[in-house]
């Protein structure tokens, strides 16, 4: 895959966790995955509350059959996985029925395809704890799109006036958009005009096409033809 490649001495492990218990090398990871499903230990919920809200800690709650590469080697495929945002990790399967689960080794070297969807893991400042995944949406010749989902916790709040209701526990998410050059990340701002100033090389031509196509810069599928638009152009 274009433009992952990273310099590491990271030893793959990641499908250890295939053939291993609890009690292997990736305990800590697979711990503490367990631990969102620890309704009242992890956040203090009762079963029935956690029960309402824990899917909204995951950008699809379903395990869908994806594969696991190294760099571009498969190394296995039809595994059973989801991308927890709340985490921040893939959680692997051995299998569809099995109802234990860990999570898949946190590395640069490694990435996971789930049928159209593509994250790649990103170290922070050269350090793997600091980093996180990233869905890529597009994989140009200079720029590529990527788009990170991020859940957390909000606790349930009592009303303070008799005017409000009280607030249930939740998992909010936010969406964030990057334009990737060289493994340089920019945000990508809100606004249409603040977008297109990203694109000052090619404005003219930018402002063409998405007043000709008719382009809604809020809609992630119009946002990624503009960027892979924007790049043919370069």
């Amino acid at each position: 895959m274009k433009k992952i490649i990273f310099t590491t001495t990271f030893v793959l492990m990641a499908i250890s966790v295939f053939a291993q218990d609890r009690q292997s090398s990736y305990t800590s990871i697979y711990d503490r995955t367990i631990d969102i499903n620890q309704k009242s230990l992890a956040f203090g919920l009762t079963e029935a509350q956690f029960e309402s809200i824990k899917d909204e800690a995951y950008a699809n709650p379903n395990f869908v059959q994806g594969k696991i590469f190294q760099d571009d080697k498969l190394l296995r495929d039809d595994v059973p996985m989801r991308y927890n945002a709340y985490a921040d990790e893939i959680e692997i399967k051995k299998s569809p029925i099995d109802a234990n689960y860990g999570a898949l080794m946190k590395s640069p070297d490694i990435y996971v395809k789930m049928f159209r969807d593509i994250y790649v893991f990103i170290p922070f400042e050269g350090s793997n704890a600091k980093g996180g995944y990233f869905n890529v949406l597009t994989d140009g010749k200079t720029y590529d799109l990527y788009k990170k989902t991020k859940a957390v916790f909000r606790e349930p709040q009592k009303a303070k006036t008799s005017y409000q209701r009280d607030s249930p526990p939740s998992f909010p998410k936010t969406v964030t958009y990057y334009l990737v050059q060289n493994g340089v990340f920019l945000e990508m701002p809100n606004s249409k005009s603040k977008i297109l100033k990203m694109m000052d090389i090619k404005k003219s031509e930018m402002k063409k096409y998405i007043k000709n196509n008719d382009i809604d810069l809020d809609k992630e599928a119009d946002l990624i033809k503009t960027i892979t638009y924007f790049d043919s152009l370069l």
